[in-house]
């Protein structure tokens, strides 16, 4: 049985597949923190955002820049209202359309069935790389 955390992880995620804006931000708190890494100067999804606002400004220029060839999540863990999602995915960047292939973790903090804190640990420079159509110095995980 999956914990109401977890459920809204899985309703995030289904959201997150159609692109709808609305109903994507309908799972955030309105305090929500968004922090992706890496410098939006260089990757301008990337950074830290608070509120929807923000957090829509941020998947907006995700969405534009962000083609996905592939996503596969693992199984999600969670305790006390954190969950936390594994997973794999490719993508090609715009304007580049250099491919990258890489690993994640996703970390999401749940309270009162939303999430308050969405957090990404990933390969920030493998990505502000492939987006600015640079070479990678090493080869993808």
């Amino acid at each position: 049985m999956n914990s109401e955390a977890i459920a809204t992880v899985e309703a995030y995620f289904e959201a997150f597949g159609t692109r709808d804006m609305e109903r994507i931000l309908s799972h955030f708190a309105p305090d929500a923190t968004w922090t992706i890494p890496g410098d939006p100067a260089l990757t301008p999804w990337a950074g830290r955002r608070t509120g929807p606002e923000e957090i829509q400004q941020s998947l907006t220029a995700f969405f534009a820049a962000v083609e996905p060839l592939a996503f596969e999540l693992q199984a999600m863990a969670e305790a006390d209202g954190r969950v936390l999602v594994p997973g794999r995915y490719a993508s090609r960047f715009h304007p580049s359309g250099q491919v990258l292939e890489g690993e994640m973790v996703l970390r999401f903090t749940i309270v009162d069935g939303l999430i308050s804190d969405y957090r990404v640990f990933e390969d920030s420079l493998g990505i502000t790389r492939t987006y600015l159509g640079e070479p990678l110095t090493t080869a993808p995980a």
